[in-house]
């Protein structure tokens, strides 16, 4: 299957998997099936990924620079990979994990080659700030891993590194591939409910950009996934059931496949699952409810304007043309459909998906309506009276790094049981003395999730709304004149 010749003294490898890969797919191509059920024999062995990406012909023997050794090491690496994308990807690291914000929107074509459609089109997400993807700066190996056959068939399982998400190929019944049921496009990815564009499949055409001999993706446990090699060129060989082995020079790290699973089937490492998916992990807004299928749809192409705030999306219907055309203005969608019979309807939404996500705090009366006193007109932000208690390094500066120690440690101290969540009994137990302490406590109900539960995930998100709130400058740091207080200002006592 895979056969690797060098070419003279140099360091060059020619990849021969690709030519019996695309000569297989110009001979089986993608089935014309309703859909693909995992552990079906008769499916699981067919080679079928797109023909027309292709990796270089030559990879170059690089070692790669794995960032395996200090936090700041592995900082840069996971920095650098993400980096051919910026500026639209930014990344940072802050405390235990590393961030990544962006919109969710590639560079590449969108939807076309989709043969069976929800009406679901791509518009851009706010995953910036406390929205932003995460996954741990130093992976875990986990002591029970988990695999994404039986798990985690809601939200992200790994992260591309021009900061799309990258979903389960299986769909959320549990048992469908989303490729071979021809929910797919020509790239691997589609819209989801919340017209949020992702992948479900390993996205290798992002070698051209990034190189091959680098990460194409992030799981959420941390991990690396590569390409179909590794990056001297040399075969993937051996791997584990999620498509994972470990390498002298690299350590543990998953690799793409040209079939289930596709990229990492599961975690090695330590996450959290809940709800069905890895916890925390952004939320995408919605514009407009939710859509149903179209039978007999296919995509057959999808522009953008130069600015990327329109977009045409041309589909058939039993042959038949049909068109939607929607585009963002002044903070609402319209959407403009034109059917087979050229019958035109228009629908517009509120809101833009690409606004930040609410507080997810519940709405507080106002003083006109509510049985309480009017709020003291002197009363300072919580951040900005306790900023300084949380700074680690007494310096006189609050970085996002400080802030998540204070939140990681306030967590853990009331978490009696360990199972990352906090009940009644354990945020109104014995009290964990120190500024978030106290907020967790008194401010309770504004940080509970839809289980009814604190997580680490709903404790964090409130702490950064804070801190990113304080910060207007934006540089990740709350300085000396983001916190001053007026003079005579008197803070409660630290951790009421």
């Amino acid at each position: 299957m895979k056969q690797i010749s060098s070419r003279g003294g140099a360091s060059h490898f020619i990849i021969r998997r690709w030519l019996l890969a695309a000569a297989l797919l110009g001979m089986v191509g993608r089935p014309n099936c309703p859909a693909h059920l995992i552990d079906n024999p008769a499916q699981d062995g067919i080679v079928h990924y797109d023909s027309s990406i292709t990796p270089p012909t030559r990879v170059i023997s690089n070692p790669a620079n794995t960032g395996q050794g200090s936090v700041t090491q592995r900082a840069s690496f996971l920095s650098s990979a993400f980096l051919p994308f910026a500026p639209r990807v930014k990344t940072h690291a802050a405390g235990p994990y590393f961030f990544v914000e962006s919109d969710g929107m590639p560079a590449h074509r969108m939807m076309v080659g989709i043969t069976a459609w929800q009406q679901q089109v791509p518009l851009p997400q706010a995953y910036v700030g406390a929205n932003a993807w995460q996954f741990p700066l130093q992976p875990e190996a986990a002591t029970n891993p988990v695999s994404a056959k039986t798990h985690f068939f809601r939200g992200a399982i790994a992260l591309a590194v021009n900061g799309v998400p990258i979903f389960n190929p299986i769909k959320n019944d549990g048992r469908t591939d989303t490729y071979l049921a021809g929910e797919l496009d020509e790239f691997g990815g589609h819209a989801g409910r919340a017209d949020d564009y992702h992948y479900h499949i390993a996205p290798l055409h992002l070698q051209r950009i990034a190189g091959s001999n680098q990460p194409i993706a992030f799981a959420l446990d941390g991990y690396p996934i590569y390409g179909l090699t590794e990056p001297d060129g040399a075969p993937a060989a051996q791997l584990d059931g999620f498509n994972g082995h470990a390498t002298p020079s690299l350590g543990y790290h998953y690799h793409a496949s040209l079939n289930y699973p596709y990229l990492n089937g599961g975690f090695h490492g330590v996450v959290t699952e809940r709800g069905g998916q890895v916890d925390p992990q952004p939320r995408a807004r919605p514009v407009r409810p939710a859509t149903k299928p179209l039978p007999g749809a296919v995509i057959t192409d999808f522009k953008s304007t130069p600015d990327a705030t329109g977009h045409t999306l041309d589909y058939t219907v039993g042959g038949q043309k049909a068109q939607l055309r929607y585009a963002e203005a002044g903070g609402s969608v319209r959407f403009e459909f034109t059917d087979t019979s050229g019958k035109t309807t228009t629908a517009t939404y509120s809101g833009s998906a690409a606004s930040p996500p609410a507080s997810d705090r519940p709405d507080r009366p106002t003083e006109a309506n509510s049985p309480r006193p009017p709020r003291d007109p002197n009363r300072q932000p919580w951040m900005k009276v306790h900023a300084l208690e949380m700074d680690l390094n007494r310096d006189g500066i609050l970085t996002r790094a400080e802030l998540l120690t204070e939140v990681n440690r306030v967590f853990d101290g009331y978490d009696q049981n360990h199972d990352g969540r906090l009940t009644a009994d354990e945020y109104n137990g014995p009290p964990v003395r120190s500024p978030m302490g106290g907020y967790a406590r008194q401010h309770y109900k504004e940080l509970l999730d839809e289980t009814g539960v604190i997580t680490r995930a709903s404790l964090t998100r409130e702490a950064l709304r804070m801190f990113d709130k304080a910060d207007t400058n934006h540089d990740g740091k709350l300085q000396p004149n983001e916190t001053a207080l007026p003079a005579g200002y008197k803070a409660e006592p630290p951790g009421r």
